[in-house]
């Protein structure tokens, strides 16, 4: 019998876009938001960020490893946040698609009454000015390990 090969969908895009509702609709759906889900409320804490990624991507690779798809759904504004689930995929011998719903044609104003995460109308803007369209040529190391 032959193995089936999982498939790892990086869902990209602004708050409010529709990332977690794609998510959703295709299985498995992660980001790295569900950290800080804490009894049912969404209890952002900005230097947390670091734990919450990295168990994000620890959950994909478990996801992986079982040979399941798995999507994450993450703003992915720039190619290396997205790296290490570039190398998770290639480390799982998974397919790797990635989805870009950038901001679902809205404005900022939409997006910061949409989110489901209270991301204020100018933290969506900062991430908008960051936004690699062409995420495949950006630089795949973080800001700080760059020269």
């Amino acid at each position: 019998m032959q193995k089936i090969q999982p498939t790892l969908i990086g869902i990209r895009g602004l708050p409010g876009s529709g990332k977690s509702s794609l998510g959703e609709r295709l299985g498995n759906g992660i980001a790295a938001d569900d950290w800080f889900m804490k009894k049912g409320v969404y209890c952002f804490d900005p230097s947390k960020l670091g734990e919450a990624h990295a168990d994000c991507l620890q959950r994909a690779q478990r996801i992986l490893a079982m040979g399941q798809n798995v999507a994450v759904c993450n703003t992915f504004t720039c190619r290396w946040e997205i790296e290490p689930y570039v190398l998770a995929a290639s480390a799982a011998q998974a397919r790797l698609i990635v989805i870009d719903l950038y901001d679902g044609g809205l404005t900022n104003a939409e997006l910061a009454a949409r989110n489901l995460h209270g991301v204020p109308e100018e933290a969506i803007s900062r991430m908008r000015r960051r936004w690699e369209f062409d995420w495949r040529s950006g630089d795949p190391r973080p800001p700080g390990q760059r020269k």
